[in-house]
């Protein structure tokens, strides 16, 4: 039995598709045509020769008023005129992905002006503002904070969550300075009403996520006491809303709204060894913290969006916000690893820190060990990004080259098409075997900051389900990190040692699936659901090999445990799709493959 294949995550991201939460990347869009022969041109919508229903056409064609033919991914019009990337269907009141880049011009266009003529800045009105929205009585509001507030961390929320919630339930109207900043504020119902159950609530989220962003447009023009660190927090939770609804653009959009304040603020600079000049611009300039807890947030921001912004530009392929070569212009991390923000504890105040990615991607002695959970994610963010640049060196392709082959069309070897770019006899693997062990070491050395044992065991050693899940994300990025080294080896019968660690990295996914949805963990970060469709094809793939070997005659281990193992941890992974559509349609996909195998 030949291999089954349903498509790189990469490509599945794109393809999400609901008519009001979703719209495809274009480059991930034109990789699923070109992997996908059968998909490649698709009849119209109607039955009808030549009849287009309203509504079908593509929004290129729309716009130009040109008579459109419907075929999918691209139509026939802007085929011809070349326009792959901007043929587009749209439903309902869908945007298209020109639209949401024209809204997002606007509102930088009015940021730009408001920061070259702040005299005009001065009216207590802005009459932008839609007021219908404002906010919700203290019986609808109280549990929509509070549900949010469960699973904030796992949203990329870094501020003290007493002290939120406190000045949160105020009885001051929204603009009161002892209030968060109205983005945060609407943002944070935008969650609450996002992950609420209740139909009569869940109609108003349209009308607060306007709010919420046109609010974060214009966050750091305000007088707000804390606007650079509340307009950081909305951007951060904005982003992994988007993320999470599957709406690519616009969680990039935000994520780097987010990095380029932490950097105009200094926040990559906390602790540095080296003070980084004043800002120039004084609404980007941050006091000095009050206190520890406050320096903290501000260690914890920055990293929290360094986890948003690697994680998913892992996923979405493209470049990260944050860098950091030992290129002098670079934008080096001297900001310390961040501690456990609900202990209470602080660092030294004699402590300073320098280059604290490249320490530790050096194994650089430091009395910064980053041993938290939060640093620990963030150590799994990094990491699976460097095991993917070094699967790309391997194979000599900028794409996911090692993780996107066809194994419908591969042979029982596992040769892959992407893999040939590598002449041995023309390389010199020396420096490339090294590099391989560095971070096979750099990946032990994090998991020996875990919890010892399996996955259940890792995540009832948490002293809370918070952490808990903050464990179990991480131990899941890790994993993925393994899987994603070993890729280039285990492809085309180059190594069965890489072959059985992706295998067994991929059991442990699962198995810490099974394991977080055992103990009721709720909702996780958004981007576990990648690593789930890694992990699942990893084992589809296995199950194929296995299988091709028993038929030709050689006796091999059964394939029965793997899937029963894969049955298991899909039932565990569908609970966590419940108002997550990026992660109910990943899971989906996982499904309908292991239907077929």
């Amino acid at each position: 039995m030949e291999p089954v294949y349903y498509g790189h995550h990469y490509s599945s991201l794109a393809s999400l598709s609901s008519s009001d939460t979703i719209f495809c990347v274009p480059h991930l869009r034109s990789n699923m045509a070109s992997s996908s022969s059968s998909s490649s041109k698709q009849p119209p919508r109607s039955s009808t020769p030549g009849y287009l229903p309203r509504g079908g056409a593509c929004f290129s064609c729309r716009r130009r008023k040109m008579r459109c033919d419907g075929n999918h991914p691209v139509c026939g019009q802007c085929e011809r005129a070349g326009r792959l990337e901007d043929c587009e269907y749209t439903s309902g009141h869908e945007k298209s992905t020109v639209q949401i880049l024209e809204e997002n011009i606007t509102r930088l266009e009015a940021r730009i002006r408001e920061l070259q003529n702040p005299e005009l800045n001065n009216a207590p009105v802005t009459l932008h503002q839609p007021y219908a929205v404002q906010d919700p009585p203290r019986n609808i509001a109280e549990p929509l904070v509070k549900g949010f507030l469960v699973h904030a961390s796992e949203l990329g929320f870094f501020l003290n969550k007493k002290k939120f919630y406190e000045s949160m339930m105020l009885s001051q109207p929204v603009g009161n300075s002892a209030r968060p900043s109205p983005a945060l504020i609407y943002t944070v119902y935008l969650w609450g009403i996002r992950l609420s159950d209740d139909p009569a609530v869940k109609k108003y989220e349209p009308a607060y996520l306007h709010r919420a962003t046109q609010d974060a447009a214009t966050a750091l023009s305000g007088s707000h006491p804390h606007r650079i660190m509340h307009s950081l927090q909305a951007e951060v939770l904005l982003s992994a809303y988007f993320f999470a609804c599957g709406r690519f653009f616009e969680g990039k959009y935000h994520v780097a709204t987010a990095v380029s304040t932490l950097f105009s603020a200094g926040l990559h600079k906390i602790r540095a060894v080296s003070a980084m000049a004043p800002s120039l611009s004084s609404s980007g300039r941050l006091e000095p913290p009050r206190d520890s807890m406050d320096e903290a947030q501000r260690i914890l921001c920055c990293w929290t969006a360094l986890i948003l912004d690697k994680s998913w530009a892992i996923a979405l392929d493209h470049s990260p916000n944050f860098e950091y070569s030992t290129h002098p212009v670079s934008a080096k991390i001297d900001t310390p690893w961040p501690l456990e923000l609900e202990d209470g504890t602080s660092i030294p105040p004699q402590v300073r820190t320098s280059d604290t990615i490249q320490n530790f991607l050096e194994s650089r002695l430091s009395n910064d060990h980053g041993v938290s959970t939060w640093a620990i994610q963030a150590k799994a963010s990094i990491l699976w990004e460097r095991a993917l640049l070094f699967a790309r060196k391997i194979s000599g392709s900028r794409s996911h080259s090692p993780l996107i082959s066809d194994t419908s069309s591969s042979n029982q070897e596992g040769t892959s098409p992407t893999q040939s770019s590598l002449d041995p006899s023309q390389v010199d693997l020396q420096p490339l075997m090294h590099e391989f062990g560095a971070y096979t070491a750099l990946i032990d050395s994090v998991f020996t900051q875990l919890p010892p044992g399996n996955a259940q065991t890792i995540l009832s050693s948490a002293r809370s389900s918070e952490r808990g899940r903050r464990l179990g994300v991480a131990y899941t990025l890790l994993h993925l990190a393994v899987v994603v080294l070993h890729g280039p080896f285990a492809y085309a019968g180059r190594s069965d040692t890489s072959r059985h660690q992706r295998v067994a990295s991929a059991r442990q996914i699962m198995e810490m699936a099974i394991a977080l949805r055992a103990m009721n963990a709720g909702y996780l970060n958004p981007i576990i659901g990648t690593a789930w469709v890694e992990a699942a094809q990893v084992c589809y793939d296995e199950i194929a090999r296995i299988r091709s070997l028993r038929a030709g005659g050689l006796q091999t281990n059964d394939d029965v445990a793997l899937l029963a193992l894969v049955r298991q941890a899909i039932g565990a992974m569908a609970g966590f799709g419940s108002n997550m559509p990026l992660i109910s349609f990943q899971v989906s996909k996982i499904q309908e493959t292991f239907q077929s195998v």
